[in-house]
């Protein structure tokens, strides 16, 4: 079952199934990794609902570009080296492109953005507890 941007909750699970347009992307580093670590090359992807920080790893970097249609099989919301909540395949999850430019997209709000806290019915479950923006802190809006 797919799910939109909008309703990613942060878990620790190979469980989101989505497809997204690739909005933006950084520069892959012109330097080799010294510490033996893949490559990563952050994103900003988006459907109709919202957008979300997706993180390409190695040979992904030079495989997407923006205005890609990507699907997501099996991918994890989760953070990445700190507080930097990503979108991304992980080890167990897929990314195809299935289309180019022919998407719906909004870029706010940004689910990476958001302050993530325990629930307090459930400590295993996360909720929304802030938006700290509601566009991406890292890539420009485009308009």
């Amino acid at each position: 079952m797919e799910v939109k941007l909008k309703d990613l909750v942060p878990a620790a699970t190979n469980t989101v199934n989505t497809t997204f347009i690739v909005v933006d992307k950084a520069p892959r580093p012109a330097h080799a990794n010294a510490h033996g670590r893949e490559e990563t090359c952050p994103s900003l992807v988006a459907d109709e609902t919202a957008a979300v920080h997706f993180l390409l790893w190695g040979t992904e970097c030079d495989a997407f570009e923006p205005g890609d249609i990507v699907r997501l099989t099996n991918g994890i919301f989760s953070y990445h080296r700190g507080n930097n909540l990503f979108l991304r395949a992980g080890k167990r999850g897929r990314v195809e492109k299935v289309g180019e430019f022919t998407m719906m997209f909004v870029e706010t709000p940004n689910m990476s953005e958001v302050r993530w806290g325990p629930d307090p019915g459930d400590p295993r479950k996360m909720v929304q507890e802030a938006v700290v923006s509601p566009y991406s802190q890292v890539f420009k809006p485009l308009h």
